[in-house]
């Protein structure tokens, strides 16, 4: 039966099937004979002829005594590009199409039908087969859930290039119930090449782009960055998200629509009101002046936003005047299908697509992609790396050795986009797609570098509440009485950049010592008694006291979100000159405070070293000798030095000012 339609696929189409797709083929029979599941899954690369396959299944169904077949199309762009390209030059008059609610093909009694789900689940009779095309819309989905249910198949095959891992476990019980648990057969490139011996993986040179900011809109990131606007923390990181992965012209118009949910704030503003491009447009004509349009075209570029889409647009008509075309969700079938036609004929250049033509874009010619903003999903990811990453072949249907293609990805650089590109790449990898000769992972460009930049500014050194406003100022008697776990995003990125070793930090010796003065006046009020005691020791203090008393004696500063109050931030080169200034502030209060001692015990746990400062201190003809331990994230052998010298400066420093409160 195969070679029979592969003669029947070189007659219509002009050339044979790969060995690999007879593998997979024979091996979908396989399943289906063997009776231990009529539900099968084919995960492969986009552009490795997916729809090949898919045109046997029906053939084969069809001579094996199915009376129809349902192949559906998540589009009606796609349903157009199936039915005209492969399935009626392959059928002839056995094959139909419906996607606008029409039910004519259905009620001539077409063998096969292309359509979307909708129309199916509206027209069609009782299905006996049903090829679903990107098939993982299927798994989730109501609508296509019930409509796969309602239509009561024997036969369920699924394409799609990527199912991620999570969405296996989403099949709906009732098919499960009617057709067997799916059979997941999983083909990434290097399994055809094994397979199929002359089989040469798609060949791609990358290249990330640096899409800076200007000065405005640094400002305004750096206001987000900073905590420095104010409003509903959802609305704010949306905002944030939109300014430095699409650019000054979705950022306002969606700031627009905010109103009520953040405070004004005048960087915006004048953000909004500026002329220039937004950094994502301007990248993009950089691009285009090194990747020239005449070397490349057609050149497919991709954005979330449609109003940067329409942006790119007006930022580039110049390169190209009027071969340049916008592809959104706004655009009709119609716009759809004569834009991908005149793309192919050549007559158009450049086309500027959102998400609507990660699916329904099919251009194998295209030689470069520019992606300006990396989505999220490791199934988008890869779905747009597909519109670019194809196998081309000679006028005989061999392997070409010449099928280089571009891919150019455009990132604000000190921001997540950096490291979205890293956990787009590490999440397909998770999901057993190995992209990692298409693009490298790229140093220094994320948001750690940023901190580290801010911190260069303030002169190789600053105080955390100074880098992140959102923190605010606390209380020594805030912390003892109620301490609050501050969780910011700056948090995550400083804490990145000292575990990299970009930045190293210690405590504010007058800021902590304040503190642990508290703790050595409320371990004093807990056992002196008279007049003395009445002034000094107010109900606060009494208060530290008893929480002294439940701990023991011993309060534990362990929290990163209490301590990011309390941490300077520091470049590595000044480590030595803060250790001799420290030492030196350490023996200075040391003289002044003779009669009391304090002496440190550590302890090393995974990534945190615990000091604890033991204090000794005789006064009033009493002696106490409180506890209190620090905790100090991810320091090497270098910080340990300067994390003890800094708990021995706090701690004397709270000795001298807890003497000062009792004269």
């Amino acid at each position: 039966m195969l070679s029979d339609f592969d003669k029947l696929v070189k007659d219509k189409l002009g050339y044979n099937l790969f060995p690999y797709q007879s593998h997979v083929s024979e091996r979908i029979i396989k399943e289906l004979e063997e009776g231990k599941s009529n539900f099968i899954v084919v995960s492969m690369p986009t552009g490795s002829g997916k729809t090949v396959i898919e045109l046997f299944m029906a053939y084969y169904f069809l001579k094996k005594g199915v009376k129809n077949v349902i192949v559906m199309e998540p589009t009606r762009l796609l349903c157009d590009q199936m039915y005209f390209n492969f399935w009626r030059k392959i059928f002839g008059e056995d094959v139909g199409m419906e996607y606008e609610g029409e039910c004519t093909a259905f009620e001539e009694g077409k063998k096969i039908v292309v359509s979307t789900p909708f129309t199916a689940e509206k027209c069609a009779p009782e299905t006996e087969a049903i090829i679903v095309d990107e098939v993982h819309h299927a798994f989730g989905d109501s609508r296509y859930e019930s409509t796969l249910v309602s239509l009561d198949p024997k036969y369920l095959i699924g394409f799609t290039a990527l199912l991620p891992s999570y969405k296996k476990y989403m099949v709906d019980p009732r098919l499960v119930e009617k057709l067997g648990k799916p059979k997941f057969l999983n083909y990434d490139f290097k399994a055809l090449a094994e397979i199929d011996p002359t089989f040469n993986p798609p060949k791609a040179i990358a290249d990330v782009f640096d899409a800076e900011m200007n000065k405005i809109e640094d400002s305004a990131y750096d206001a987000f960055f900073r905590g420095q606007v104010k409003g509903d923390k959802n609305t704010l990181k949306f905002l944030e998200i939109t300014l430095y992965s699409y650019g000054k012209e979705a950022f306002c118009e969606s700031l627009g629509r905010m109103e009520g949910k953040i405070e004004e704030n005048p960087q915006l503003d004048f953000l909004c009101e500026s002329k220039e491009l937004s950094h994502k447009a301007r990248a993009l004509r950089q691009i285009l002046s090194i990747y020239k349009i005449e070397d490349f075209k057609p050149v497919l570029i991709f954005t979330s936003r449609k109003a940067t889409a329409y942006e790119f647009e007006k930022a580039i008509e110049d390169l190209d005047p009027g071969r340049i075309k916008v592809l959104t969700g706004d655009s009709s079938k119609f716009e759809r299908q004569k834009l991908v036609k005149s793309a192919k004929r050549g007559e158009i250049d450049v086309i500027i697509s959102t998400l609507v033509g990660e699916e329904g874009i099919d251009i194998p010619e295209a030689k470069l992609l520019i992606m300006t903003d990396v989505p999220q999903s490791p199934l988008r990811f890869y779905q747009r790396l597909g519109r670019l990453i194809r196998s081309k072949t000679d006028e005989n249907n061999n392997y070409s050795e010449n099928t280089l293609k571009y891919l150019v990805v455009a990132l604000t650089p000190k921001t997540p986009e950096y490291d979205n590109l890293d956990d787009a790449l590490r999440n397909l990898y998770l999901e057993g797609v190995d992209v990692s000769y298409i693009v490298e992972k790229k140093e220094g460009k994320g948001p750690v570098a940023r901190v580290v930049d801010i911190v260069k500014k303030e002169g190789g050194g600053t105080s955390f509440s100074k880098l992140d406003s959102s923190v605010g100022e606390i209380s020594s008697i805030e912390v003892l009485l109620s301490p609050k776990n501050v969780e910011t995003q700056m948090g995550d990125y400083v804490d990145r950049a000292i575990k990299e070793g970009r930045i190293f930090y210690y405590y504010d010796v007058d800021k902590m010592a304040d503190l642990a003065s508290k703790v050595l006046l409320g371990s004093y009020c807990n056992l002196c008694f008279g007049e003395k005691c009445m002034k000094i020791c107010k109900d606060c203090i009494r208060e530290v006291g008893k929480l002294l008393i439940s701990k023991k004696g011993r309060v534990k500063l362990e929290k990163k979100g209490l301590l990011l109050h309390y941490m300077e931030l520091v470049l590595p080169e000044k480590m030595d000159e803060i250790m001799n200034a420290m030492n030196k502030e350490k023996d200075e209060i040391m003289k002044k405070v003779e009669s009391a001692f304090i002496s440190l015990s550590s302890t090393k746990r995974a990534n945190v070293y615990s000091i604890i400062i033991n204090f000794n201190v005789s006064v009033d003809g009493m002696t106490i000798y409180p506890k209190l331990q620090l905790d100090y994230y991810n320091a090497n052998e270098q910080e340990i030095k300067l994390a003890e010298i800094n708990a021995k400066a706090i701690g004397y420093k709270a000795i001298y000012l807890f003497l000062q409160q009792l004269k």
